[in-house]
């Protein structure tokens, strides 16, 4: 069975000869993002975002299910050579090996790795010219989404840059006329690549066209000042100037030749590398992610990135020497000091030189020029077997010149910068290297300080490894400390630790190369002013993984700037990204960042204060997608005081995403404005996250919240004063009364909270009180207290003409009357209730209502309409993000459905039920659910 997968041009597949119908441009584009990973699952949310891109349509992931239905229904034919599934992960589209050669993107690929690893220029042409002739017209044909463009550009750069490999070749072999019309119709394409232009200037010069060619570089040296303010670079201005002078050099197409005759043989083969560390603790992945880089159609450059401290060399050293024999041509080191904190950094060419001497060339014979050097070093190691490693690189650019001409040469370079521009131009493999695990923290302090010390205090081995954030280098000073004390408790090492003021005191040897301060320092000052503002301020921001529109508040930038400062920040290691458009920084450099600042004298109220404002406004915005109903913040506390920053939310789902993703950050932020005496900041935030501190049944974060909140307000002064007091003593109670605790103080701040509004003549803050007192009072079997607070409040709401509460009210009261038995008019009370939410599109008054009839109904014997009850509430408290009234609703079900005869069902709704109970820290319900699955089994 033959099958052939076409997309560098219209997305067509075959089987045997016969077209795979795969249907409309969205199903082709479901079928794109499959074929990218082939073999590899891809969730559903990564392929609606490659299909639909960042905001998806309502029904996105339906549409999604029915593609990807389809695609295997079409599919089928190809029997276990191809098919549409699902896995652990997502869905695959799984191609058998044999299929997968036959896709002719993967075959591109194949075949110029195939043409860039040959050493042999026909085979290598071959190569080439086959997988050009794959090509078609553009990838993807008419498709048209963000990912598939993003993706078409990449391609139609690997195609560029295979091109330009191709005609590389020709000109070696002297074939300059084969090409010569298509370099000018690439040109027109490819105005500004230099690469490009300096083939065509080759090609016309020894065409005899001199004058067209210079006057090539001359329109490329005007556009090039125009467009980006800088001229060409060091390779085209030497090819200008040798066509200026006819240097005969440009007439011989041969290529080097590697070392032969008695020469440079009788020179031993160099072996630099320094020794290799005493041990290696773990990585015993990254070590095995080094080797795939030396197969063949690999690239043979890999950079091991990561931040200062975390072991990149030894990594490298000990990888190299236990890969001696793979390097019989000898093996080059090159310590390029690019952060060294005592040595300047080593500039490429002197390495060169080093190099070169190391490879037996005269000192005196060295080229003076640049260039020349460069030449004559490539031309030494081609197509040698050998280990170039390039240690504690600065920049791309530093390594550049050291990079050997032939693949046959494996390149290792270590660096804190992810070094981007090597990984895009130059094809490199980028691994980047992150603290060690926990176990593997341990085994490193064990072999330093010895398996009996480790064993005899683990409570205090735990915290040394905390307080180092797993970094080795913290650790190695850690165990060098414990080493030089043997008698000393290992306790005394880790209380010193855990004093964050003199941490990085502890981390220091007094040399400049193991003091970690130090390590931080040469880091540091490689970076741009803006990165190294934007990295104090993040240092004195409270919390963990701050979002991106949070930086730029803190920062006072836009978020397209903040995006470059941070990329900065990334690419150094001093900035992690745990999760897209979520920033973090290391403990220790944090530590680092803020002593710093303090130093400095930075004064960061100003930022710190947009920070607060960000946070307040969004948190207002979200509030009303959530409780639309409710009272605005900034109604009653009035606009904030500092820069007025908010985030552009659009609808109740981007409000429930953004207080998700900032959940860790809220209480932070909460306490920030405690601390910065800022009150009136604390009790909005208080206020504008108890919904969804509610919904979500985070019940300890609303009580503290709500406690903050408390605190604040009793600070205020002005004429709102009084009112938030009420507010916030009514937010307390409830807080405290939906997480149990409805003894006491419950009473109390319900009690303050009604004298406050009855002060003011606030109806509608009385009513909302007597609301919660009717719930206390349910929740403590006062059947008295309950009915008399009911009754209150659906008057008050009445007289305000309040109709969304009225509603709400009738529904409390129906509850009240149920407890009592009186089920007759419990349920004409609910169902007005429902009635009223429906015509009123009140959602949230809907669902109450719903699950108010299903119990009644439960109660009442009529079980199967207290689950069809039960589950309109439950799919509107889903829609809501609801999971506290979920859990509650849930549990109702299951005794419905148990009553009725269904224990299956009613176990899995007590299961689920149990989960959200225990995530809510929701003891008391959790036992009794647990109790009831036990009963039911």
């Amino acid at each position: 069975m033959a099958i052939e997968i076409s997309v560098l041009g219209d997305i067509e597949a075959r089987i045997d000869g016969a077209r795979v119908d795969l249907g409309h441009a969205r199903r082709q584009s479901v079928f794109l993002g499959l074929l990218a990973d082939v073999n590899r699952p891809v969730t559903a949310d990564r392929l609606i975002d490659r299909v639909w891109g960042q905001r998806p349509p309502d029904g996105a992931r339906s549409s999604l299910y029915s593609y990807v239905s389809r695609l295997r229904t079409a599919w089928s034919a190809a029997g276990e050579r191809a098919a549409v599934g699902r896995r652990p992960g997502g869905y695959v589209l799984a191609l058998s090996e044999d299929a997968a050669t036959t896709v002719d993107l993967h075959r591109f690929r194949e075949l110029t790795a195939r043409g860039r690893a040959s050493a042999a220029d026909g085979t290598a042409l071959a190569a080439f010219d086959e997988a050009l002739g794959l090509w078609r017209s553009d990838t993807f044909g008419t498709l048209d989404t963000p990912w598939v463009n993003e993706l078409r550009e990449s391609l139609r750069l690997e195609r560029f840059r295979a091109e330009l490999d191709r005609n590389d070749l020709l000109l070696r072999q002297g074939r300059q006329t084969e090409i010569l019309n298509g370099l000018l119709a690439l040109v027109q394409e490819h105005p500004l690549d230099e690469r490009l232009t300096g083939q065509l200037m080759l090609t016309l010069y020894r065409e005899g066209r001199a004058a067209q060619a210079l006057e090539r570089y001359e329109c490329l040296r005007r556009s090039l000042a125009d467009e980006i303010g800088a001229g060409p670079g060091a390779e085209l201005r030497n090819l200008h100037a040798r066509i200026l002078g006819c240097d005969p050099v440009l007439d011989a197409p041969a290529r080097p030749s590697p070392l032969s005759g008695a020469g440079p043989t009788t020179v031993p083969a160099p072996s630099q590398l320094p020794s290799p560390p005493p041990l290696l603790t773990g990585r015993g992945e990254t070590l095995d992610a080094l080797d795939p880089a030396q197969g063949p159609g690999t690239s043979p450059i890999t950079v091991v990135s990561g931040m200062g401290g975390v072991g990149k060399t030894s990594l490298a050293l000990w990888w190299a020497h236990h890969r001696l024999d793979r390097f019989p041509d000898g093996q080059l080191y090159v310590n390029l000091h690019g952060f060294d904190p005592s040595t300047p950094a080593t500039e490429p060419h002197d390495a060169i030189h080093d190099c070169l001497s190391a490879l037996g060339v005269d000192r005196k014979a060295v080229p003076s020029g640049a260039e020349a050097r460069v030449g004559l070093y490539r031309s030494l190691i081609a197509d040698r077997r050998m280990l170039v490693l390039l240690d504690d690189a600065r920049d791309a650019e530093q390594v550049r010149p050291l990079l050997p001409g032939t693949p046959s040469c494996t390149v290792v370079v270590t660096s804190r910068d992810r070094l981007s521009g090597l990984v895009a131009t130059e094809g490199a493999r980028l691994i980047t290297l992150g603290p060690l695990t926990r176990d593997e923290a341990r085994d490193l302090l064990t072999a330093r300080i010895g398996r009996r010390r480790v064993l005899r205090e683990p409570e205090a081995v735990e915290t040394v490894i905390e307080c180092c954030e797993r970094l080795p280098l913290a650790l190695a000073i850690a165990a060098a400390h414990a080493a030089g004390a043997p008698d000393a408790p290992l306790a005394e090492l880790a209380s010193e630790l855990q004093e964050a003021e003199t941490r990085l005191d502890v981390l220091d040897t007094g040399e400049l190369g193991t003091s970690l301060r130090s390590v931080f320092d040469a880091s540091h000052r490689t970076l741009s002013a803006p990165a190294a503002r934007l990295l104090g301020l993040l240092s004195l921001a409270p919390g963990l993984g701050i979002g991106l529109h949070a930086v730029a508040a803190l920062a006072g930038l836009t978020p397209a700037r903040t995006r470059t400062v941070l990329r900065t920040l990334l690419s150094a290691h001093l900035v992690q990204q745990p999760a897209p458009g979520r920033y973090a920084l290391h403990d220790l450099v944090r530590l680092y960042g803020r002593e710093r600042a303090e130093r400095e004298g930075r004064a960061p109220h100003e930022a710190l204060r947009g920070l607060i404002d960000f946070h307040t406004g969004t948190a207002e915005a979200g509030n009303r997608f959530l409780g639309p109903h409710d009272l605005s913040s900034s109604t009653v506390a009035g606009p904030p005081g500092g820069r007025a920053t908010a985030l552009a939310l659009a609808d109740r789902s981007e409000a429930f995403a953004w207080y998700t993703a900032e959940l860790p950050w809220l209480l932070a932020v909460i306490r920030l404005a405690e601390e910065m005496g800022l009150h009136r900041d604390v009790w909005r935030l208080s206020w504008d996250t108890h919904l969804f501190f509610r919904r979500c049944g985070q019940v300890e974060h609303m009580i503290s919240a709500a406690r903050a909140g408390l605190g604040a307000a009793g600070g205020l002064e002005g004429p709102e004063a009084p009112v938030i007091q009420a507010l916030a003593h009514r937010n307390m109670a409830s807080s405290l009364i939906l997480g149990g605790r409805n003894g006491q103080e419950a009473f109390d701040h319900l009690s303050r909270a009604l004298a406050l509004f009855e002060d003011s003549e606030d109806l509608l803050g009385q009513a909302h009180t007597h609301q919660i007192f009717t719930h206390r009072a349910l929740l403590l079997a006062d059947e008295e207290a309950s009915l008399r607070h009911a009754e209150r409040s659906l008057e008050l709401y009445r007289r305000v003409g309040e109709r969304f509460w009225e509603a709400s009210a009738l529904n409390t009261l129906g509850c009240c009357l149920a407890e009592i038995g009186r089920y007759a008019p419990a349920r004409e009370y609910c169902q007005a209730a429902l009635d009223a939410s429906v015509s009123l599109g009140f959602a949230i008054g809907q669902a109450a209502s719903r699950d108010s009839l299903g119990q009644i109904a439960d109660r009442s014997g009529r079980h199967a309409e207290a689950v069809e009850h039960y589950g309109h509430a439950l799919r509107t408290y889903r829609m809501l993000g609801d999971a506290y009234e979920e859990a509650n609703t849930l549990h109702g079900l299951a005794k419905a459905q148990a009553a009725l005869g269904a224990p299956e069902a009613a176990r899995a709704s007590w299961e689920r039920a149990l989960v959200l109970f225990r995530e809510q820290f929701r003891g008391d319900l959790a036992k009794e659910t647990e109790k009831r699955l036990r009963d039911l089994a």
